[in-house]
């Protein structure tokens, strides 16, 4: 009897979507939709949201801020806590992992470079991302700018994530480009980062993992087989990847990015100049959907003055 009425439903079923293309369109949707949302199931999320505008003082504004704890110094208390067998971060050039752990001491300028393809979508997403004040890019070709940022003590309840603080990053005339909150969860043995930046409604989170990877880059310097360079990836399967979280639940989005930190002169010859742990550095951030890059921002990163 069973598979009699197996058999029905699937001829009900195909009659239905042989009649009325809409409704296969919408029985996709669901199915991408419950994908989407297993793909996010028992990962930690903060349950950060946002109003209608972010902003600069968004942490204030939630009651986040901690005024009795001490001000993080960088993105990450201790790179060595994300030890694994494939991942060293003894390995890590010291000038990289001090802008990990000591982030406030530096200062960075950045440019934005848009896929191709990609350049209307962000002409037209521009001016939602600057009203309300977060996830704020320029346009492509608007060439180096600085940024400006600060770290903040919070305390959010009912996030589930550990060491969380706030990272604030803003343009010169005082804008917030960029708001989040930074913490770290683990799972079958390994750890995680996991970004949470707050929207309208909701948030989007990012779980990202660990490698190492030759600090020579794409600049163009030859190889030296040292791995001192770290990048933080969605890619390995897991945990990582790039998540919407919603008041109905979090979902998982097929995109994905990587982040990457290496020595800016790229001192893959085999030289110590590069090995000083004030040696100035350079990122690149690199976001792709459906294997297409559609955003590369690149960063060059300095030891402050005052901080050397």
């Amino acid at each position: 009897m069973g598979r009699v009425s197996r058999f029905v439903r699937v001829w009900l079923v195909g009659r239905v979507l042989k009649r009325n293309p809409l409704a296969a369109v919408l029985l996709a949707l669901v199915d991408l939709l419950r994908r989407a949302r297993r793909g996010a199931r028992g990962i930690p999320f903060s349950p950060v949201r946002a109003g209608g505008y972010v902003g600069s003082d968004f942490l204030r504004r939630a009651g986040y801020v901690d005024p009795d704890a001490p001000t993080p110094a960088g993105e990450l208390d201790d790179l060595g806590a994300f030890a694994r067998p494939s991942f060293d971060p003894d390995a890590v050039a010291p000038a990289v992992r001090a802008f990990y752990e000591r982030t406030g001491d530096y200062r960075m300028t950045y440019r934005v470079r848009w896929g191709r393809g990609f350049r209307l979508g962000a002409r037209l997403v521009g001016p939602v991302t600057s009203r309300i004040r977060q996830l704020n890019l320029p346009g492509g070709g608007s060439g180096w700018r600085p940024l400006r940022g600060r770290f903040v003590a919070v305390d959010v309840p009912g996030d589930p994530r550990e060491e969380v603080r706030g990272w604030v990053r803003e343009n010169v005339a005082g804008e917030a480009v960029f708001v989040a909150l930074y913490g770290a969860h683990e799972a079958d043995g390994e750890r995680f980062v996991n970004v949470a930046v707050p929207l309208p409604g909701g948030n989007l989170s990012t779980v990202l993992r660990p490698r190492n990877v030759d600090g020579a880059g794409d600049d163009g310097a030859e190889s030296s087989d040292r791995e001192d360079a770290v990048e933080w990836t969605t890619e390995g399967g897991g945990d990582p990847g790039l998540f919407l979280v919603t008041p109905v639940g979090a979902f998982r989005l097929p995109v994905g990015q990587r982040f990457v930190v290496r020595r800016a002169d790229s001192d893959a010859t085999g030289g110590n100049e590069g090995l000083a742990a004030d040696a100035p550095l350079s990122a690149t951030h690199e976001m792709w959907v459906l294997g297409a890059t559609f955003l590369r921002i690149d960063y060059r990163i300095e030891r402050r003055e005052d901080r050397r």
